[in-house]
């Protein structure tokens, strides 16, 4: 009688589990890499958008203001855009990709922030919610007042102040 050298089926199946869970975790860690990889461009976007407003800022003694048309969704307001086209290149998209309703970068150019206007910036509905900052803007910078639109961007967003506002 010869001796079978292959493995048995019980063998192979807990070794494909095994693999299986293996490719899991690592699919997981990958994915929690990439939201935080997202946040930190949203981050680094608004930072340009910020040196791009101070740049508008230093021309024209003033942060670009609502009544000139200058408010909202930075990727969807057009006088906006082209009021930054000298100090900004390239387009801000959201780097998941097209198609999210939920997230933008914002301009508020007269958001009540504490007993002060400001020009804020924000990034709303970041990936993981350690990289917001609201909670802080709200309760720390701004001491409790905060008026304005999208009143900051919500729990999930990333604020800045750029400076005080000329309205």
């Amino acid at each position: 009688m010869q001796k079978s050298r292959g493995f048995t089926v019980i063998e192979l199946i807990v070794i494909v589990a095994a693999i299986g869970l293996i490719a899991l975790f690592v699919v997981a860690a990958l994915t929690d890499v990439r939201s935080g990889a997202r946040d930190k461009r949203r981050i680094s976007d608004l930072g340009q958008v910020r040196n791009a407003l101070e740049l508008y800022y230093l021309d024209h003694t003033a942060y670009p203001r609502e009544s000139e048309g200058a408010d909202g969704n930075i990727a969807a307001n057009a006088v906006f855009r082209a009021m930054l086209a000298p100090y900004l290149s390239g387009e801000l998209t959201d780097p998941a990709g097209p198609g999210d309703g939920t997230f933008f970068y914002y301009y508020d150019g007269a958001h009540t922030c504490g007993e002060s206007v400001y020009a804020v910036l924000f990034a709303r509905q970041m990936d993981k919610s350690e990289n917001a900052n609201y909670d802080a803007f709200r309760t720390v910078t701004c001491s409790g007042v905060l008026d304005g639109e999208g009143r900051g961007g919500g729990a999930e967003s990333y604020n800045i102040i750029i400076g005080v506002s000329g309205g």
